[in-house]
């Protein structure tokens, strides 16, 4: 099956059919496994989680990996099945009553003053409980007019405990059966459980706007529902300027590079090469889908949502609240694992802005096994209500889950979800998809510029500042790059061990080291950036915060020391000084430099390498940096402190 760009509403790839789907569908028939276990698969939250989606479908926000309606289908059966259980309960007690009105009476009367005294401790709200039931068993000796009325005192907790735990073996029963048929089909095979008419014109209204291209984002920039932010927001800043002087340039349009990002992601989609030699990818990216979406606040997405105005009008442009976005979605491990990357581009004074935002939905939460014949889960069942009275007698709540907004936009895959992606594979995989897809993005956005006559120079030039970081930890404050890159909620991480140094020259067009992905939690809290320090440290072993040569303070940074390796320390120490110099009088003579932002990027590419002089990437900077930085010194202010970089690095180079 080839990708293709995804029309509005339309259904991604395996979506219907998804393991995701089926394990929700298969929940909302599961009981209890263990007695008084409280988790968030629990009847009681997956039901409000349905009644909260069908009571105001308009805070559902588009799916992603899975289908909604076949989910919402089986709740509303798993919710009348629920009503029945309860009615019947009270059918049982309406018999006691009618069967022993004057022992029900009784046992009433008990059960209040058992609630009076209950909060004073448990012995307190036994005393009335277990006083009364000895009172009876004593009295039946007694042959007088209140014998029948002992007699039926007596026996009637029994007759009704063991009557309602009849009535739960038999839902359990039930619930197994639904539960092994969801299991088998998938949930979404017709026919699908009917509705009523009310819940049939909401779910009627879900299926239309399920896969709606509108997409709503929170506070923190996440897209809600499509998992947390993974290696962070990239925002890059490319000045537009002539190639050729010679060669006028041709006038660009945002259509026509979102058009150009969106053929490249198709063509990685389908495993197609990214350009000549390329090897990134052979086979076609699993469940991958191409659509156009707009981007909006939370309050202003619900607002609209609710207005029923359809999909809002695509509107250009920057200073709005909404923007037009591309998403390019991989959706794999049936359904588990669905990596996003949303593609934002702006042409605004003379700057090509590119804003890369990837995220990744972790599986779900583990769903418990059932344990035992469906009529042990009944008898489970039987023994949670129990618990439940008892709880009130003492006035005593169970631990409440995770509190559900009542006025936001609602994700059920959101809120059922693992924190991270725990899988060794699982992770891999979300890894290698986000960089496929922005290495296809940033490949089409240069081919755009080169074949409208801009420079790409400054481009590759940020690019290499993306794929060369290298830091260790998780630090998921915001970064700001030299160079217009702004790199937010990052968590960024390091090999372990250094990588050996090539045996044979390492070609000039590789660009930096690629950085590894990590994966922060689904909500992290920023961190107060460290105060910089003063210089590059270099050497020994140790995980203190450093400075880089462009003044970014990083923390957490692993350093190992390389006397004894190939590469002199002395002369690693000379360039980390030189660069602390020509970062300084970059910054003191920039409003009179051409491109300032270029010569930052240089020296941020350098200061993240050097830590690392035996990994791949490090040879590669250096050639980098000594082939263009003297052109773009020349003639400059900071040429002094700029040749004392490059005779540093030549002096490294050999």
């Amino acid at each position: 099956m080839r990708t293709r760009e995804l029309p509005a509403g339309e259904s991604p790839p395996e979506a219907a059919g998804s393991e995701v789907t089926r394990l929700f569908c298969a929940a909302l028939y599961a009981r209890p496994v263990r007695i008084g276990e409280s988790g968030p698969w629990r009847e009681a939250r997956l039901l409000q989680l349905v009644r909260e989606v069908l009571r105001d479908p308009a805070r559902a926000v588009p799916s992603y990996g899975f289908d909604l309606i076949p989910v919402l289908l089986h709740g509303v059966r798993a919710r009348r099945r629920r009503v029945l259980r309860q009615a019947a309960v009270w059918v049982v007690l309406a018999a006691a009553v009618a069967w022993a009105p004057f022992s029900a009476l009784g046992w009433l009367a008990a059960l209040g003053l058992a609630w009076v005294v209950g909060s004073s401790g448990p012995i307190w709200a036994m005393l009335p409980l277990m006083g009364f039931w000895l009172f009876t068993v004593g009295s039946l000796e007694k042959n007088d007019d209140l014998h029948e009325v002992w007699v039926g005192s007596a026996q009637l907790p029994f007759l009704v405990a063991i009557t309602v735990t009849l009535v739960y073996v038999v839902d359990g029963v039930v619930a197994r059966s639904s539960r092994r048929r969801v299991t088998e089909d998938g949930g979404a095979a017709p026919p699908l459980p009917p509705a009523g008419s009310r819940d049939r014109v909401h779910v009627e209204w879900l299926g239309e706007q399920q896969y709606g291209m509108a997409l709503p984002y929170d506070t923190e920039g996440r897209f809600i529902g499509a998992g947390r932010v993974a290696r962070g927001a990239a925002e890059m800043r490319v000045p537009l300027r002539t190639a050729h002087a010679e060669r006028p340039v041709v006038a660009l349009r945002e259509t026509e590079v979102l058009d150009s990002i969106a053929a490249a992601l198709t063509a990685a989609g389908h495993g197609e090469d990214g350009g000549p030699g390329s090897t990134e990818e052979t086979a076609p990216l699993p469940g991958f889908s191409v659509a156009r979406v707009l981007a909006l606040p939370a309050g202003l997405w619900l607002e609209h949502s609710r207005s029923g105005a359809g999909e809002p009008e695509t509107v250009s442009g920057l200073g709005r609240p909404e923007r037009p976005y591309l998403r390019a979605q991989c959706v794999s491990w049936q359904g588990q694992l669905v990596v996003t990357l949303f593609v934002h581009v702006a042409l605004q004074a003379g700057e090509l802005r590119l804003t890369l935002r990837p995220q990744v939905l972790a599986p779900l939460l583990p769903l418990p096994e059932p344990a035992g014949p469906g009529a042990l889960e009944g008898l489970r069942g039987a023994a949670e209500l129990a618990i439940a009275v008892w709880r009130n007698l003492r006035k005593t709540t169970a631990r409440e889950d995770e509190t559900i907004a009542s006025d936001s936009p609602l994700s059920l895959r959101d809120l059922l979800s693992l924190p991270e992606v725990p899988d060794l594979h699982q992770r891999g995989d979300a890894a290698r998809h986000v960089e496929l897809m922005q290495a296809a993005v940033l490949r089409a956005v240069e081919a755009v510029l080169e074949r409208h006559g801009f420079e790409t120079d400054a481009l590759s030039d940020r690019r290499t500042v993306i794929n060369s970081i290298q830091v260790l930890g998780d630090n998921n404050a915001g970064i700001q790059l030299a160079g217009g890159v702004t790199l937010t909620q990052v968590a960024q991480t390091a090999p372990l061990a250094p990588a050996p140094l090539p045996s044979t020259p390492v070609p000039a067009s590789i660009e930096g080291v690629n950085m590894t992905p990590g994966f922060p939690r689904r909500n992290p809290s920023p961190e107060p950036a460290p105060t910089p320090g003063a210089g590059l440290s270099i050497g020994g072993d140790n995980n203190g915060s450093a400075q880089n040569a462009t003044g970014q303070s990083l923390s957490g940074i692993t350093q190992v020391g390389v006397g004894q390796g190939s590469v002199p320390l002395d002369s690693l120490q000379t360039l980390a000084a030189q660069l602390t110099a020509f970062r300084a009088d970059i910054e003191r003579n920039a409003s009179g430099l051409t491109d300032p932002d270029a010569l930052r990027d240089h020296t941020a590419v350098l200061a993240n390498v050097l830590p690392e002089p035996e990994s791949e990437g490090f040879l590669p900077a250096l050639r980098n940096a000594f082939r263009t930085l003297p052109g773009l010194i020349a003639g400059t202010a900071v040429e002094r402190t700029g040749d004392a970089v490059v005779s540093a690095i030549r002096q490294l180079l050999g």
